[in-house]
């Protein structure tokens, strides 16, 4: 099944911090993993992030187009963008900004406000791009609209995908709550008939930030075998509640 997956990886753009993936092409379309407004200089180095919002989007969206142009695609392919501020009210701003950017508007724009990112930047960003010629921007849209919309765990279907939206963790640290989310995942995946390596997307909501590291821990163990999914990963204390982390989820389906 690894064939259903292509990853994408691009020294044009900051390397990933935890196992993740860049990018990903599947089911028609490309993902890439979250980006933070912080440049980056030669050998990979990345600056201390930008401290004005305008030009911290700006820099994080062409962090996004990179890991795209590494694909063969580029900012016209783009049909979602999603936007993770540590600043209030800043939506119309972000908007505006990558409408600039692109040169029109998204079919889709996710905006949540969230406590913070990494690096302690000001913004985390990701995005979807269209990589089948065949596919529509508004089919697209309609697959992954559902995504993140809210904290229900129940599986919604969509194209090639499955979406589960707000699973959550709980455990005495992060590592025990990121197994426990993890395996309740696996144990989804493989009730109907896929696996792992099926994962594409994750969209990861921690209480904390300090304990971040067992996050990653945890991913080897889980993912080293596989390639891994794009993810963003936001401190979000307002959404987890009383669990360490919940996590919104894009598959593919089994074949």
């Amino acid at each position: 099944m690894a064939g259903r997956k292509e990853r994408i990886e691009t020294t044009a753009a900051p390397a990933s911090t935890g196992f993740r993936s860049q990018g990903l092409i599947a089911g028609g379309l490309f993902f890439a993993a979250g980006q933070i407004g912080a440049e980056m200089q030669r050998g990979g180095i990345v600056r201390e992030p930008s401290t004005d919002m305008g030009e911290a989007v700006s820099i994080t969206l062409g962090h996004l187009e990179q890991v795209t142009l590494a694909a063969d695609l580029d900012r016209r392919n783009v049909f979602e963008v999603s936007a993770f501020p540590k600043e209030t009210g800043s939506r119309e701003r972000i908007y505006q900004e990558v409408v600039r950017y692109l040169g029109f508007e998204p079919a889709l724009f996710n905006y949540h406000e969230v406590q913070d990112v990494a690096m302690h930047a000001m913004i985390e960003m990701d995005w979807m791009a269209v990589a089948e010629p065949s596919l529509t921007v508004q089919e697209a849209a309609e697959w992954l609209r559902p995504l993140g919309s809210g904290l229900s765990n129940e599986t919604i279907s969509r194209g090639p995908f499955s979406i589960w939206n707000g699973l959550a963790g709980h455990g005495d640290n992060l590592a025990e709550a990121s197994r426990a989310v993890l395996g309740d995942l696996k144990a989804r995946l493989e009730a109907q008939g896929g696996e792992l390596n099926d994962l594409v997307k994750l969209t990861v909501h921690l209480d904390a930030f300090e304990p971040y590291p067992m996050f990653n821990e945890v991913t080897k163990e889980y993912f080293q075998k596989i390639i891994p999914p794009v993810r963003s990963v936001l401190v979000d204390p307002a959404l987890t509640g009383s669990a360490k982390i919940v996590i919104d989820v894009l598959a593919l389906k089994p074949q």
